[in-house]
C-alpha cells in the first residue's frame, strides 16, 4: 500500500472515530457504565489514530525519523500546527487511561477529557 493511500485511509478513519466522540459526549452523563468504558476505548483509539495521522503528514514535510506520539506532537508544535501542552495532556490521558484499572481514576479521567 502506497504511503498516500495510507495516509487518506488513516485520516478517513480519525474523522469518523473523532465524529463518534463529537456525538457521545454531548450525553456523557447519561451513558451507562459500559458505553463510558466504550468511550475510553474510542478516545484511546481516536487519539492513537490522531497521532499516525501526524507522523505521515511529517514524514510527507520531509520528517522521515520522527517516530512515536511525544516526537510527533512536539515536532508539530514547534511548527505552530497544534497546541502541545493540550496534545501532552491527551497523551498522558491515553497512556494512563490504557493501563489504569481502577474505575473511580478512569472515570476522573473521562470526566476531563468529556469536559475539555
Amino acid at each position: 500500500m502506497s504511503d498516500l493511500l495510507r495516509c487518506k485511509q488513516r485520516f478517513g478513519n480519525f474523522k469518523n472515530a473523532l465524529l463518534t466522540i463529537e456525538e457521545v459526549v454531548p450525553r456523557y452523563y447519561q451513558l451507562s457504565d459500559l458505553e463510558q468504558d466504550g468511550l475510553i476505548l474510542r478516545f484511546e483509539f481516536t487519539f492513537d489514530l490522531a497521532w499516525k495521522v501526524m507522523q505521515d503528514y511529517l514524514k510527507s514535510a520531509g520528517y522521515a525519523d520522527i517516530k512515536g506520539p511525544r516526537s510527533c506532537i512536539k515536532q508539530m508544535a514547534q511548527n505552530n500546527l497544534l497546541d502541545g501542552f493540550r496534545w501532552e495532556e491527551m497523551l498522558t490521558a491515553r497512556n494512563e487511561l490504557s493501563h489504569i484499572y481502577d474505575e473511580t481514576a478512569s472515570r476522573n479521567y473521562l470526566d476531563h477529557v468529556a469536559e475539555t
